[in-house]
């Protein structure tokens, strides 16, 4: 006997599976940042631009902050402050992303 589709729209059921596995990874890398309490630095002369990498950081329960410039963001590391990650753009106002870095 030949194997029967499983009921409904095939397309529906795998697009149903393939939320459930992006739902299920999404929960657990929340998880994982929510347990190791990571943080995050995003320097974005754009603030549409910072805003958003913000917003998507934090929906993974990451602590953003954001400064406008290299020249704020060097100054608000050597004050001590530790991120795990840090985003930069590379064009930004008064100190670029390459100078910053340096």
């Amino acid at each position: 006997m030949a194997p029967t589709l499983p009921s409904g729209d095939q397309s529906s059921d795998q697009d149903n599976w393939d939320n459930g596995r992006l739902a299920r990874k999404r929960q657990l890398l929340t998880e994982i940042v929510l347990r190791n309490r990571l943080t995050a630095l995003v320097v974005d002369g754009d603030t549409t631009c910072r805003v958003l990498e913000q917003l998507l950081l934090r929906s993974y329960g990451v602590q953003t902050q954001g400064v406008d410039n290299g020249r704020d963001a060097v100054t608000l590391i050597a004050s001590g402050v530790k991120f795990n990650l840090i985003i930069i753009d590379m064009i930004l106002p008064i100190l670029n992303g390459l100078e910053a870095d340096s």
